[in-house]
């Protein structure tokens, strides 16, 4: 037998050697056979159930400016550390918003609690709160005709639900889309016209009496007035209540806090591309959450994707062409600070050209169905085409939009193509904003199958782009 002496350095040029060879012999492979590998391992030794468990269990909700959200940036960095992912934060000012206490009740019938929840943004009533009359609109054209002369000094009820009929179709997000203008700019429009104060039914496609909440917009040129949502069926009260010809008045206590700006920061990871590394795929979620559950739906399971995608790649050593950047983006649910601090950060620095497309996932962890896009008609297909491997999965589909998310909007207003992920929507809407976004609401299977599909996605992206 002839044994041979390995010197250290013999032994870390052969290292080098065998990582070559390894690198060369993947990029040897059709993209499509890499992306299968992707997926089997996805689904059969995930991770991503225990990465949101962390966010979710551990750290909680994660509004932005809180110590949530903070030890959020400073985990997620960590982890991606750990995997020997290259990764930085990028500075971003966001706002910080405070809930305070938040109660009602009817004056008028028995001192009937009703159960509600301070719009993000809201400005306080005073401590006593706000007592008056309450009327019932369901839309702005019924508000501008009541006028001044009947809604001045009064609390405006939006009641207004989702359309059902949409949802059951598979169309939650647009029937959420006819639903929460109301949420959105409800407050200054009855503002506009003299009310004391606004609230809204909440937003919502299934409510055991739970509170949606999210943020509002006000309007500068109004003035600023508390506002706050109902849940589902204390609208239905107080809308029977006046339907009958009675008078109702409530009494709101809201005392929220606006404190100075907050120092946070975006979580930016990089897998740096073989041949291509001036091209860039992004793929991105959300890191932050609303503060009344602890954002395991919104958006805690977009970012488990997003990071489990990155781990995937490092370890099954895979370097596609070009560079995959994760971004957790911080403060998408009460102003976007994240995404508007890093689409300014690549116009400065000049790398907005190089973004071939970009990826993301904040619609829910149901079941997997599809994907939709920017890209239209001939481009469509032809991207469609090349993503088969996605058929390991289940029936995948494609379709256009204009809008694939929000923290990507930026980028795809700019130009560049977008695709975001689309889980079955159907009880997205049934938690979403609530107390009830907890871990328990996750199906480990479903998580990893949609890991699975936006892993792949990615890489196909990264390794063929959109038309080579």
């Amino acid at each position: 037998m002839l044994c041979v002496t390995i010197r250290p350095a013999m032994r870390l040029h052969l290292v080098t050697i065998l990582t070559f060879a390894v690198a060369m012999t993947l990029s040897a492979q059709p993209a499509s056979d890499t992306a299968a590998r992707i997926i089997d391992h996805q689904l059969t030794q995930s991770q991503s159930y225990e990465t949101l468990a962390y966010l979710a269990d551990n750290i909680g909700p994660r509004l932005s400016g809180s110590r949530g959200a903070a030890l959020a940036v400073d985990w997620t960095t960590k982890r991606f550390r750990d995997w020997g992912i290259d990764v930085r934060q990028e500075r971003v000012m966001v706002p910080h918003w405070v809930r305070g206490a938040e109660r009602a009740h009817l004056t008028s019938h028995n001192r009937q609690e009703i159960i509600l929840t301070t719009l993000g943004g809201s400005v306080a009533t005073p401590p006593a709160g706000i007592t008056a009359d309450v009327i019932e609109v369901t839309s702005y054209e019924q508000l501008a005709e009541l006028g001044r002369e009947k809604v001045a000094g009064k609390i405006v009820l939006y009641n207004k639900a989702m359309d059902m009929e949409l949802v059951e179709r598979g169309e939650a997000f647009q029937a959420y889309s006819g639903a929460v203008i109301f949420r959105s700019s409800g407050a200054s429009r009855a503002a506009e016209h003299g009310a004391v104060a606004a609230v809204v039914r909440s937003v919502a496609s299934a409510s055991l009496r739970t509170p949606h909440t999210g943020a509002l917009r006000y309007d500068p040129n109004q003035p600023r007035i508390p506002s706050a949502a109902v849940t589902s069926e204390d609208a239905d009260l107080i809308s029977r209540l006046l339907a009958k010809g009675e008078r109702v008045r409530m009494n709101l206590v809201l005392t929220p806090r606006t404190l100075p700006d907050a120092v946070s920061a975006n979580v930016v990871a990089e897998i740096r591309g073989r041949e291509l590394p001036n091209e860039i795929i992004l793929i991105g979620g959300h890191l932050d959450s609303w503060d009344i559950g602890t954002g395991a739906i919104d958006n805690g399971s977009g970012v488990s994707m997003v990071m489990e995608t990155m781990r995937l790649m490092k370890e099954l050593n895979i370097q596609p062409r070009r560079t995959v950047r994760a971004v957790l983006f911080m403060n998408e649910e009460n102003g976007m600070a994240g995404a508007h601090a890093y689409f300014n950060s690549v116009v400065k620095r000049g790398e907005l050209h190089r973004h071939v497309a970009v990826v993301e996932t904040d619609a829910g962890v149901d079941d997997p169905v599809g994907f939709i896009s920017t890209l239209e008609g001939t481009s469509l297909e032809a991207a469609r085409a090349r993503m088969d491997v996605l058929s390991r999965i289940g029936p995948l589909w494609f379709r256009s939009s204009r809008f694939v998310g929000a923290d990507t909007s930026p980028l795809t207003s700019a130009g560049i193509p977008g695709f975001g992920l689309v889980p079955n929507p159907r009880h997205y809407f049934d938690y979403h904003h609530t107390a009830a976004d907890t871990l328990d609401k996750v199906d480990p299977k479903a998580l990893a199958r949609n890991t699975a599909a936006f892993a792949a996605l990615t890489y196909m992206l990264a390794e063929e782009g959109l038309g080579e």
